[in-house]
């Protein structure tokens, strides 16, 4: 039996807070609770509020989360991660060493007799111009050289300097509650033959159907606590409650 669950944004690590740590121990009791029945797992874009990978360092803070996925790894789930706006540059550590498959934008593939579309979402928007020029500047290879330069004891802090500041603008931009760009991308998959079309980066969680094709937005973790759900014949948006 099926059991694909589809996540984003958790931003993880944004910041001190009581509220958190709260969101933290809450996304660990939900990975507890899918461990004996998920088969497959989907990050679909910022897990993290910042992941940049070094050669032979990774941000210490993350280590629980990331033992937990070595754990739905060894019991047989298969977890694929997209990256997103603050993890976007996501190297070889979590294939090598954790068993997750990355992907550097979209991804497409079939599962119980159906296609899905599955894309963060960043920069989709048409009035977006200025983070699609910084897109492009950030993913850079030769920036991320660059910037892999720095001692991770500076690389680090900074990131989620820039990530604070990136989390902000993001806001400001979802706060219009404008889906009609994303509604016209994802039914553009639909029309190129996807089934269900699944996206995160808006912070808000949607489902819209057309003619048996589906787009949900998964939201976050933030505030909803809403992830996707296929069970091998449907897609559902659901929350999650201790």
């Amino acid at each position: 039996m099926i059991k694909a669950y589809f996540i984003s944004d958790l931003h993880i690590g944004a910041d001190e807070s009581k509220e958190e740590f709260e969101k933290q121990k809450r996304f660990l009791k939900f990975l507890d609770s899918i461990y004996n029945n998920a088969t497959h797992l989907y990050i679909v874009g910022d897990l993290f509020d910042f992941w940049f990978e070094y050669k032979y360092v990774i941000p210490k803070k993350y280590f629980d989360f990331l033992c937990e996925f070595k754990k739905l790894v060894n019991k047989g789930v298969e977890i694929h991660y997209l990256t997103g706006n603050h993890d976007f540059y996501l190297g070889a550590f979590f294939d090598e060493y954790i068993g997750i498959k990355t992907w550097p934008n979209d991804y497409e593939f079939e599962l119980g007799g159906k296609k899905f579309y599955l894309f963060h979402g960043d920069g989709l928007a048409k009035k977006d111009t200025g983070y699609r020029i910084l897109k492009r500047i950030l993913r850079n290879k030769f920036n991320i050289r660059l910037y892999r330069c720095l001692h991770p004891d500076l690389g680090i802090p900074l990131a989620r300097i820039v990530s604070g500041s990136s989390r902000k603008y993001t806001n400001q931009i979802n706060s219009l509650r404008d889906e009609s760009d994303y509604i016209e991308f994802a039914e553009k998959q639909f029309e190129r033959g996807a089934d269900y079309v699944i996206m995160g980066h808006r912070h808000n969680p949607l489902v819209h159907e057309k003619q048996g094709c589906k787009y949900v937005n998964l939201g976050d973790w933030i505030k909803f606590n809403s992830y996707g759900l296929f069970d091998g014949k449907d897609l559902d948006l659901k929350y999650y409650k201790k």
